[in-house]
């Protein structure tokens, strides 16, 4: 029975990424496709629109972080935030989709409504994302997680690939802007009560007390530590290369397939795709290390990008790569928040402070810039080329299309795996982390010096501990004495 309620609050908590990848997911979806098609910007000047945001997301989730830190020391903790954060997200998401209808079509309007939607959705997305360390602190645990959150955005995505994106799509060409002002109504409002649902269901699933982690929080987290810059690293690929090819979706089936009407299939085969692949990942997290899946799903990406770029003149084979990028995509998007849990464990370890909202502020800023920075980059490379809305292209604009929305994943999918062979931290050697995370807590004993700083750095046979967490024989010997703990470190 008590697990039966421990899952149940995993999939309470869960359950907000449904709303919040109906407004985030919707918008970087469609928003540039909304500010060159319908809005009738040229493509340098969104691109320059877009790098408002990103300016923007380097300072909102920072401010978002410390604004939680000094709440939770008042004694309002992260689902207090959400809750209270919900209704003015909702608003700037429904102000967004009104400003066609508005006739907003100012630049400085467009940049402001952006910057206050991203900024409302900081508040909201920091609190919520650090929630996750006190659901649970099981590493298989922490990978279902990620699964459950993933399966609620996917379904979030189903909506966003069969209303929001034909709806965007309608406007540019049939000028339906009340529609598009009411989608967005509806979406805001289907998110505040998903995520007032999601802060009133998920408490009572706490790990570990909130309050003294409360105090040893910051968002000074340090940088320095291999684990953090792993972490960043991995952050940078998922925000710029993985969403990429959703995000060139509408230009490559418009301007390259010459299918516009081919585009909602193709997110539907993608988003079927990302269900079957959180199924099957989800299995996966309980006899595999979530850092080993994670690379694996980008390899099956990598093989759905080169698949699809041999594709391109066959629609019904299309479908199938999207479905097979989708797979892929996943493990990309889902197992990540599940390395970060593990990460603030690890940090704590070696530093002696818990930076909960930090650590998750710190990954959300490099992604969601990240992620800025990426359709920045679309828009500039659209304008540089002289793409024209509406318009046969060129075979240069077809050509840098392609190497937007296929390219760039693809290298961004190569260059993670790389980077995961430098991670190493199994399920067994997280658990043994928090054992002696535990026993240093009861007896009030400064963290183990001696600690190699490598993700991957140990010599000899044996284990390591976290990411490359190896302990000298004189740490080893210090840790036994001072916790009376069986060796939970090997190297």
């Amino acid at each position: 029975m008590t697990r039966k309620l421990a899952e149940g609050r995993m999939m309470a908590y869960a359950s907000g990424n449904f709303g919040k990848a109906l407004v985030f997911g919707g918008a970087d979806l469609t928003i540039l496709f909304l500010l060159t098609d319908v809005l009738g910007l040229g493509g340098t000047t969104a691109g320059w629109v877009m790098l408002a945001a990103l300016c923007g997301d380097l300072v909102f989730d920072l401010v978002a972080a410390r604004l939680v830190i000094r709440l939770r020391h008042a004694g309002k903790g992260y689902r207090w935030m959400v809750a209270i954060a919900a209704t003015p997200c909702a608003l700037a998401f429904a102000l967004l989709y009104a400003m066609p209808v508005l006739g907003a079509r100012q630049l400085w309007m467009l940049a402001a409504a952006l910057l206050v939607f991203r900024g409302a959705y900081a508040v909201i997305d920091v609190p919520h994302n650090a929630l996750m360390t006190q659901v649970t602190s099981d590493s298989r645990a922490r990978g279902r997680v990620s699964g459950y959150r993933l399966f609620f955005s996917t379904a979030s995505a189903l909506i966003v690939a069969t209303i929001l994106t034909p709806l965007v799509q309608q406007a540019g060409s049939a000028q339906a802007f009340d529609q598009l002002a009411l989608t967005g109504a509806v979406a805001g409002g289907l998110f505040a009560v998903t995520m007032m649902l999601c802060a009133w269901t998920s408490g009572g699933g706490q790990s570990r007390p909130v309050r003294p982690s409360a105090e040893q929080d910051g968002i000074r987290v340090p940088l320095r530590d291999p684990m953090v810059i792993g972490m960043g690293l991995l952050a940078l690929l998922t925000g710029f290369a993985a969403p990429a090819f959703g995000r060139m979706l509408l230009y490559i089936g418009s301007y390259v397939v010459h299918r516009p009407d081919l585009v909602a299939t193709l997110l539907l085969a993608l988003t079927a795709g990302q269900f079957a692949g959180v199924l099957l990942w989800t299995a996966m997290t309980g006899r595999f290390s979530k850092s080993l899946l994670l690379a694996m799903g980008h390899g099956v990406c990598a093989a759905g990008l080169v698949a699809f770029s041999l594709c391109l003149s066959w629609p019904v084979a299309l479908m199938a790569c999207a479905a097979v990028i989708g797979f892929g995509l996943a493990s990309v998007f889902m197992l990540p928040w599940g390395l970060l849990a593990d990460a603030v464990d690890v940090v704590e370890w070696r530093h002696g402070r818990r930076f909960e909202t930090g650590l998750f502020a710190f990954y959300l800023v490099v992604v969601k810039a990240s992620g800025a920075a990426s359709t920045s980059l679309i828009g500039w490379t659209l304008g540089w080329l002289r793409y024209v809305p509406a318009q046969p292209q060129a075979v240069t604009v077809q050509a840098g299309m392609l190497g937007l929305g296929l390219g760039i994943p693809l290298v961004g999918s190569l260059a993670a795996i790389l980077l995961m062979r430098r991670f190493d931290l199994g399920h067994a050697r997280h658990g043994r982390l928090l054992f002696a995370l535990d026993r240093r807590r009861q007896s009030g004993a400064d963290p183990v010096s001696g600690l190699k700083r490598g993700l991957v750095k140990s010599s000899g046979d044996g284990e390591i501990l976290a990411g490359g967490l190896a302990l000298s024989a004189q740490a080893r010997q210090s840790m036994s004495r001072s916790m009376a703990a069986p060796a939970a470190v090997r190297s």
